[in-house]
């Protein structure tokens, strides 16, 4: 070990080091390596730990042979995790596109700088559904920000910064 609490584990064959305890997915993309999340945020406890049924599930990896969420799986020493198999890939393109589902417009994809977009272009997806369009008004009921459900992929990642980073709740 490099250090107090400093562990070394391989993630797609590069050894990194990492802190014991810390989750894979922070682990990972500390050491620059990208594995797609939509509904992780630092600092933010992981929706599967909050909402398991909304969390987007595409931080999958295998992890010393298991197919695991690496936002909620905390790294351990000499562990090997492999995030781009073809079982990995698979899975994570059936996630994004039940996530595309119920993408309602284009526009993220307009504005070139878009988390969504980063994650389908590692994915590999190459045909995407077409996308339902609709026009939702504006919710203002919130003194901080409008949020618009027409942009909405629900991931609750908006409402949870809002809610637990920059003390919104009410």
């Amino acid at each position: 070990m490099a250090g107090e609490g400093i562990i070394t584990l391989n993630v797609d064959g590069k050894d990194i080091k990492a802190r014991q305890g810390q989750m894979m997915l922070e682990a990972a993309r500390s050491a620059g390596i990208y594995i797609p999340s939509l509904c992780y945020y630092p600092g933010l406890k992981p929706l599967p730990q909050v909402i398991t049924d909304e969390a987007c599930q595409l931080c999958i990896v295998e992890a010393n042979g298991s197919i695991i969420l690496s936002c909620v799986a905390p790294v351990s020493e000499r562990m090997v995790i492999k995030t781009r198999t073809p079982k990995i890939r698979k899975l994570q393109q059936n996630k994004m596109l039940a996530i595309l589902a119920r993408q309602p417009t284009d526009i993220c994809f307009e504005k070139g700088n878009c988390e969504l977009q980063k994650a389908i272009d590692y994915i590999g997806l190459k045909e995407i559904s077409v996308h339902v369009l609709r026009s939702l008004p504006p919710l203002e009921d919130n003194p901080f920000f409008a949020r618009n459900p027409s942009f909405c992929i629900l991931c609750n990642r908006c409402f949870r910064v809002h809610d637990e980073i920059r003390g919104g709740k009410e």
